[in-house]
């Protein structure tokens, strides 16, 4: 019996380790990104946060797929989020937009930090498994995407912040639905079989990522901010459908009342 639980327990731990070299590849890539953007490699800084991202996906999809979550796994990835999706961004952001803009600049800067790390708390404390159909505001990961994707989009076109006016708005938007409720979904699973709506999701994912696979450069950006911006609408429209079905129901009581 004994020898039974020690070999249960091995086989755990080894399952655990290809989801903990995945989590520290995205630590590694995070603070290389440091390194770069101390460097003046911007790019390589932005694409390192990129690599950051994929190493982040491919960690929870084996911890998925071998039942290996556990307590410290969970820990040990946010703590290497908060490197590559927190710091590593903002540091970036300091470096080549708000250097020159004082103590309003490092609290712009540090914004994306601030938030994503309350994200990840929140996110920690609530979470109950791994199958989510849904994330409440927008994940720390996508949102480092979405300013480093920002940064090679302008690089590849004009080889600096040439849409500098942008910045702003786009880091108070991302930072505001990051601790937000704003509802996003999860990717969908590869299958045609849960319905209509499931299949028109993953036919429109397939296209965009065809898409950014072919021109990574200029689709990832736009691609991106079709997600972040179609996850705001979705929300508003289901407000503006409560208040609708509110406003009805209220309408309908007394008219009741008076029969």
């Amino acid at each position: 019996m004994a020898e039974k639980q020690l070999s249960g327990m091995s086989m755990q731990n080894k399952r655990q380790v290809i989801p903990g070299i995945f989590t520290t590849l995205n630590l590694l890539c995070g603070f290389i990104s440091v390194t770069k953007t101390s460097e003046g490699a911007i790019e390589q800084a932005a694409w390192l946060i990129v690599f950051a991202t994929i190493f982040d996906m491919l960690d929870g999809q084996f911890a998925r797929l071998t039942k290996s979550s556990s307590d410290f796994g969970i820990e040990f990835d946010s703590l290497a989020d908060v490197v590559s999706f927190g710091v590593a961004p903002s540091f970036l952001l300091y470096s080549i937009v708000f250097k020159d803009m004082g103590f309003i600049g490092v609290l712009l800067s540090f914004s994306p930090l601030v938030a994503g790390t309350f994200r990840l708390a929140r996110f920690n404390i609530n979470v109950s498994g791994f199958e989510k159909s849904n994330f409440s505001g927008i994940p720390i990961t996508m949102a480092a995407l979405c300013i480093a994707s920002f940064i090679i989009f302008n690089y590849n076109f004009w080889h600096t912040i040439q849409l500098e006016r942008l910045v702003i708005p786009l880091i108070l938007l991302l930072c505001l639905i990051m601790v937000s409720n704003v509802e996003y979904y999860t990717l969908p699973k590869l299958t045609f079989r849960l319905g209509a709506k499931h299949s028109s999701l993953i036919i429109v994912m397939l296209i965009l990522l065809t898409i950014v696979i072919f021109f990574p450069h200029e689709a990832l950006f736009p691609s991106l901010m079709i997600y972040v911006l179609w996850g705001i609408i979705r929300h508003t429209l289901n407000i503006i459908r409560t208040l609708n079905k509110q406003v009805k129901s209220q309408i309908q009581i007394p008219r009741k009342e008076k029969k």
